[in-house]
């Protein structure tokens, strides 16, 4: 653009636009109200309305023109009130509204806008624009302007301000803090949203800075359109780089509402999305279209395609909120695809946000204190060396301490497989985990760590990280060996021991950061380490928060697989997400509540390797049972032979292999003596009916809609649940069902609703949701007389076991001495109680953990009085 304006002729026009609009009346109110109000809000199309010339003046030259707009608005003010204002444009025209990976050179000190989501957020710190320095000379105070994040110290005592000329070689200037001018700063992080990412794409970020009335008012997992200024920030310390990093400076900014609108749905879309709706195949389709390479699971695509559309949250009278998100847990032995399927549905969901349990924590991964480094100061102990490191720990988490270290250098492995040194950069002190794992090579050399440290190791045909708790009798481990004469220094160590060792462990830990390896020898072993740093660059140092995936999946869908491995911290935070659907943070002096409206789709593995159908599901899995109880549907996922359903399988998995390798093929022809064409035709029911991107446009479309439940299904609802409850009306009778599962039975029906469009909830919508709960509930709940014990699953104790615990206790009472009851005679009298050995076990082992018995030796028993 060639138009140019002088600042007369621009302070000429901004004077004529405030002149001329509502802005008069606000640039007086401003005066009476500062300095709780100091901004004035310009919306684009006013400027473009006025003068487009001019409106796209400033799009081009943002500080020239906003520079003069601020000088106008302040001509402005009543006489006699000298105060700095801000005049902040916002709405931006779409074509200048940029995606964070598009922005190029020609952005550079441009007015643009980014849409995305807050991902990190400093606390607000003030930065000086005005430094006031005193002349060691002459005492003459002067000021001098700052600009950016680089301090800038004057370079003579200036004439103009009645100092003497003297430059910064002949005098020294002392900073006067007092008198110099502040503004209160925060720094963001923006990251792309995930809904317009694809094809798997990492989502890039932006570092942004907000400042005066700005700063302070966004949060991590916040959803905005911040308009501001792109600026380049030059590479490098003393030695200067030709790179330059950019940055955005905040001039104004656009909550978004957190609703489906990023999806953009065309006139074509909609009458696409209103045919497809009112299709007798409709729900079949959706399904079909739901992960296809995976066989079978027609019920849990059926209820996952129902949490994809979700009920309605409900606001009552008295301010009291009702989720309409559904939760989703899937329980399945390996390999039934259950990564897979979470994957899908992240990618498949309008905001869909993936994360791993396992990656919850990187500090937990660490060894022994006796273990022996092999440094440049000799061998010593990892305990040894942390502790004297340690005189200032700072706490990264409850349980867990680091440091930065002193230069140590140990020995580790490159990527390269060769051993060299290392400077250790941080330490860390851990407080010891419930056991660790015991590892004994051939030579006798031994390691006792934590279940998740890894090892470079050999296992069968394949050399990789493995965990010490995937490690056993037969496998080989990479060793270091210093007695040269003996073996070579780099050698397979294979391992003839590996146990669990839960007895006499240190209350603590330890671990080392050595970068760039991320290893280090310990006890002749190549350890993985994988600590990240305590507080992050982005704070300069200073602690920061962090949007994690929950947030980051605010109104949309969360998929958290290996959810058993997450740390028991990260994991009682998912309590008050998944009811309250909000997440507060307290921690290093930062305190804030978080949104989290969101449906979670988790996935779990057996604790014992398979599931076993007549155990009870609580003592199967690694998870407390008040959080499964807060899953509106938990589906066991089996794999057992079956002739018939395996053959299905294999046939389902072999055509989609050859699907994808004839795909691969631009022209078919080239592959002689196969009938391609034959093959993407007998395959072709591996194809979803409906594509992600029509489904996220349906699914997006559908959430405009807020079913109401009809008598019919309502009645449907209600006379099944008091059935049910009916059947634990019995003096021994268990609890069949909770209220917990008659709201499922409404979102569900809500969903149903939503997936045909409908803004009724009809009969047919609540016998979905009769039959989805009634499925799930005879797998998880079900008992070998036919009715429903849902304390198997909230209590982890079903009746029986109530029963028998009772039972138990009544042994204790009658039959206990001063000493308490041999264990032989609590076996003999629970079994003429009709309870079995295994039985009383798994009860004696409850009643330990709950602090009812102790046991004061190996051969007695003894209840706890109250």
């Amino acid at each position: 653009m060639n138009l140019n304006y002088s600042l007369d002729d621009l302070l000429a026009r901004w004077d004529e636009f405030f002149a001329n609009s509502r802005h008069r009346a606000g640039i007086a109110a401003m005066a009476d109200r500062y300095p709780e109000v100091r901004s004035l809000n310009v919306a684009y199309w006013e400027l473009d309305e006025f003068d487009p010339d001019m409106a796209m003046f400033v799009l081009e030259r943002p500080d020239f023109a906003l520079r003069a707009a601020r000088q106008a608005a302040k001509s402005l003010m009543p006489p006699g009130r000298d105060i700095d204002i801000n005049v902040r444009v916002h709405d931006l025209p779409r074509d200048y509204r940029v995606e964070i990976r598009d922005l190029r050179s020609k952005h550079l000190n441009r007015l643009i806008a980014v849409e995305g989501l807050v991902r990190k957020a400093t606390e607000v710190r003030p930065r000086t624009t005005k430094a006031m320095f005193q002349c060691a000379r002459c005492g003459v105070e002067i000021l001098e302007p700052q600009n950016g994040l680089n301090f800038r110290e004057p370079m003579e005592c200036h004439k103009d301000q009645g100092g003497c000329e003297k430059n910064a070689s002949q005098t020294k200037f002392n900073l006067v803090p007092e008198g110099s001018v502040y503004t209160d700063t925060q720094k963001i992080e923006v990251q792309e949203s995930p809904e317009g990412l694809r094809g798997g794409a990492q989502p890039e970020r932006l570092t942004a800075f907000a400042e005066d009335d700005l700063a302070g008012i966004i949060s991590p997992g916040d959803r905005i359109t911040v308009n501001g200024i792109l600026r380049s920030v030059q590479k490098g310390g003393r030695d200067k780089s030709t790179l330059f990093d950019i940055n955005l400076d905040l001039q104004s900014m656009e909550f978004q509402e957190h609703e489906y609108d990023e999806v953009t749905i065309t006139a074509e879309d909609e009458a696409l999305i209103l045919e497809e709706s009112r299709s007798p195949e409709l729900f079949d389709n959706i399904i079909k279209s739901i992960s296809p390479t995976i066989y079978g699971m027609e019920m849990e695509k059926e209820a996952i395609a129902m949490q994809l559309f979700g009920g309605s949250p409900k606001i009552m009278d008295d301010g009291t909120k009702i989720r309409g998100d559904l939760h989703i847990l899937l329980i399945g032995d390996p390999g039934v695809a259950k990564s897979q399927l979470l994957r899908y549905m992240s990618e498949l969901s309008p905001r869909g946000i993936y994360a791993s349990g396992k990656s919850a924590s990187a500090a937990g991964l660490c060894v022994h204190g006796d273990t022996v480094l092999i440094s440049d100061r000799g061998d010593i102990t990892i305990e040894d060396y942390v502790e004297g490191v340690m005189d200032d720990p700072q706490e990264y988490r409850a349980g867990i301490w680091t440091q930065a270290a002193d230069g140590l250098k140990t020995l580790a492995m490159t990527s390269n497989s060769a051993m060299r040194s290392f400077p250790v950069k941080a330490v860390w002190k851990i407080e010891t985990p419930p056991f660790l794992v015991e590892l004994v090579t051939h030579e006798g050399q031994s390691i006792l760590l934590t279940p998740e440290t890894k090892l470079m190791a050999r296992k069968g045909h394949r050399i990789d990280w493995f965990e010490a708790s995937a490690l056993c009798s037969g496998d080989a481990t990479i060793m270091y060996n210093q007695d040269t004469e003996v073996l070579s220094p780099i050698h397979w160590g294979e391992i003839v021991s590996a146990r669990n060792v839960e007895e006499d462990l240190p209350q603590y830990v330890y671990d080392l950061t050595v970068e760039p390896t991320h290893s280090f020898v310990g006890n002749g072993f190549v350890v993985h380490n994988t600590a990240a740093a305590v507080k992050d660059d982005f704070g300069d140092g200073r602690w920061t928060l962090e949007a994690g995936a929950l947030v980051l999946a605010d109104k949309g869908l969360a998929c958290i697989d290996e959810l058993d491995k997450m740390t028991t911290q990260d994991r009682s935070s998912l309590h008050e997400a998944m009811e309250s659907q909000r997440i507060s943070v307290a921690k290093a002096g930062i305190t804030a509540t978080l949104q989290c409206r969101c449906s979670l789709l988790a996935a779990a593995n057996p604790k014992y390797g398979r599931f076993e159908e007549f155990s009870v599901i609580a003592d199967q899995i690694d998870l407390p049972p008040a959080l499964m109880s807060r899953f509106d549907m938990i589906f066991v996922l089996t794999d057992k032979p079956d002739s018939v359903k395996d053959r299905n399988i294999t046939e389902h998995i072999l055509k989609a292999h050859r699907r994808g390798q004839v795909r691969c093929y631009e022209d078919r022809d080239e592959v002689k003596g196969i009938d391609c064409e034959g093959i993407m035709h007998d395959t072709d029911d591996i194809r979803p009916i409906y594509g992600k991107e029509f489904l996220r446009k349906y699914v997006a479309y559908s959430k405009r809609i807020t079913p109401v439940l009809s008598n019919e299904a309502s009645k449907v609802i209600e006379d099944y649940y008091l059935d049910i409850r009916k059947m634990g009306e019995g003096a021994d009778s268990s609890v069949p069902i909770t209220a917990r599962q008659l709201e499922a039975f409404v979102r569900l029906s809500e969903a149903s609703a939503r997936a045909r469009l409908s803004r009724e909830a009809g009969k047919e919508d609540a016998d979905r949701a009769v039959r989805i709960v009634k499925h799930y509930l005879e797998k998880i709940a079900g008992t070998q007389s036919g009715v429903f014990d849902i304390d198997k699953v909230a209590t982890g104790v079903s009746k029986s076991q109530r029963s028998s615990i009772n039972a138990v206790r009544d042994i204790f009472r009658t039959y206990s001495q001063e000493s308490g009851v041999t264990v032989e005679e609590l076996t003999l009298h629970a079994e003429k109680e009709g309870i079995p050995s295994p039985e009383l076990d798994d009860i004696i082992r409850k009643m330990k953990n709950s602090g009812e018995v102790f046991q004061p030796n190996h051969k007695t028993l003894k209840l706890v009085k109250s």
